[in-house]
């Protein structure tokens, strides 16, 4: 057995339908496990990975591998639609080791530190940033004097006041690709153009408030183009790498350092293509032409909407007319155009659902993707959705922006489903699709990704073992993990509700006054 002080695990992410859609989508490396990973070996820790999600292992394999080893701290990461298999993977690491500390961070993790904690055998809850925080406990500091961790005191959910924000990212080190198998992540179906490809972050936060999203809010921050491009060489020296995804929100709002990082990647040619996720409204010409210079091949554009109330609705107030001229530069300049959509929005009606396929249309990216809004737990939207009573689940396992999770008084559940599909048949059905991803082929994993493609998208049948994952994982029930009735959330002397230290970055005091003022509005139906 060997012993360590550290081990992070990151759960497998397992849809109810069967993993259809798991086909498309990737499976890439866990970033903010690994950064607290590399943080942490930079302590002294020693520190082991599992990452469950490309590892594809069931119970019993997993059982096995961790009595192969002897954790003093374990950490999982919690996103919404893995909480039900990080809880029962909390479950299984107590019953192994019941003598090591479980902490559980993420974004799901921040924003239901109660939720989370109502599981007896989760510890504690690291919110915020967590390289340091989780750092601090590992090395064994008392849990009352670490900042942005909550724990319980009997039946109560006490929360410690919010860590401080790492501002320097380039303080921190290169994420600890070493600890997990990065020959077994690939990327989404249509997001790539050469193998193996996988993700990086060049930024942190975004200046942006949209209601459904939890980097709302959040401190932008960025690392500096000379550091990122380093850390690409070293994975193309080390691992092979060919292409960078970039995660970040939106990868060009600092736009002195993407015009840098665009610069040096010219310069170095290093021999990485590369995709960013940007918004319409922090980008021009200038950024296009230097993006293309640097390798970058394909952009994706959060248009949301075709619906400009919609868009007033969810805080992207985005005009549209500067939408359509961005795509239309990146187009010029020879990029790949991507683009997302939203269907069942707050003040959504069947008429302005069919209003954004229309926009899909019309705009006629070279991808689109359409998602059904989904209210996660942490967003403005989330609050405003139980506070009207219009979420119709709170089993987080469906929270996969594949279905309806809001009865909204302006359109049904169906109708919005019925859309999602319809919007997916009209887009992708059209000859054109066919012909452009066609001329897109340039190896024999394209050919596969475009069968595979066609049977997920039209068909919506899934083929061979791409997205397979044990389900056996989520044959269980959130309730079967919330076995100690914890109390209204307490810190100090007062008592504080999640939403108030959600914010991370902005709150300065976590017991600041509830509020009861309604976040959007809900326009009548039409």
């Amino acid at each position: 057995m060997e012993k360590v002080d550290a081990l992070l695990i990151n759960p497998p992410w397992i849809s109810k339908d069967e993993n259809i859609w798991h086909g498309i989508k990737g499976a890439m490396p866990p970033l903010g496990l690994l950064s607290i990973a590399a943080y942490a070996e930079q302590q002294g820790l020693s520190v082991r990975v599992f990452d469950l999600h490309v590892e594809r292992w069931g119970i019993a394999e997993f059982r096995e591998a961790l009595r192969r080893i002897l954790p003093s701290y374990v950490g999982i990461s919690f996103m919404t639609a893995t909480a039900l298999a990080g809880n029962r993977i909390a479950r299984i690491v107590k019953e192994v080791h019941p003598g090591c500390t479980v902490v559980v961070g993420g974004v799901h993790a921040e924003a239901m530190p109660s939720e989370c904690l109502s599981n007896s055998a989760i510890d504690l809850v690291a919110r915020g940033d967590g390289e340091k925080t989780f750092a601090r406990i590992a090395s064994g500091q008392s849990v009352e004097n670490i900042a942005g961790v909550s724990y319980r005191i009997g039946n109560e959910a006490a929360h410690n006041p919010p860590a401080e924000v790492i501002t320097n990212l380039d303080e921190l080190p290169m994420p600890a690709y070493h600890l997990v198998p990065m020959r077994k992540y690939y990327p989404a179906i249509g997001a790539y153009r050469r193998l193996p490809a996988i993700n990086m972050l060049m930024t942190r936060g975004c200046p942006g408030k949209c209601t459904f999203c939890n980097s709302a809010n959040t401190t932008l921050r960025t690392r500096s183009a000379e550091l990122v491009v380093e850390e690409i060489a070293h994975l193309r020296r080390t691992y092979g790498i060919r292409e960078i995804q970039f995660y970040d929100d939106t990868f060009t709002v600092v736009r002195k350092n993407a015009l840098r990082f665009c610069r040096l990647m010219k310069e170095r040619q290093l021999g990485v293509s590369w995709t960013a996720f940007v918004r319409t409204d922090c980008f021009d010409k200038q950024m296009a032409l230097a993006l293309k210079e640097g390798g970058c091949h394909q952009v994706m554009f959060g248009v949301e909407s075709g619906d400009d109330q919609i868009l007033a609705n969810i805080k992207k107030p985005i005009d549209r007319e500067k939408t359509y001229q961005a795509i239309e530069t990146a187009k010029k300049v020879g990029l790949e155009v991507r683009t997302t959509f939203m269907l069942g929005s707050p003040g959504e009606t069947v008429e302005s659902m069919q209003r954004t396929i229309d926009c899909a249309l019309q705009l006629d990216p070279d991808l689109a993707i359409f998602n059904i809004t989904t209210p996660y737990p942490g967003t403005e939207m989330f609050a405003w959705a139980k506070h009207n009573g219009y979420l119709n689940t709170e089993d987080w396992g469906d929270y996969e922006l594949s279905g309806a999770i809001m009865n909204l008084p302006t359109v049904t559940p169906q109708q919005v489903n019925e859309a999602y599909t319809r919007a997916h048949k009209v887009f992708y059905g059209r000859p054109i699709m066919f012909w452009r991803r066609l001329k897109r082929i340039r190896n024999i994993s394209h050919i596969v990704d475009n069968i595979h493609a066609f049977f997920y998208i039209i068909l919506r049948r899934k083929i061979g073992k791409r997205g397979f994952f044990r389900r056996e994982w989520i044959e269980c029930r959130q309730e079967d993990f919330r076995d100690v009735p914890l109390q209204d959330h307490v810190w100090g002397n007062k008592l504080i509700r999640t939403c108030d230290i959600q914010r991370r970055g902005l709150q300065q005091e976590a017991a600041s006054e509830p509020t009861t003022e309604l976040a959007l509005p809900v326009p009548a139906p039409g």
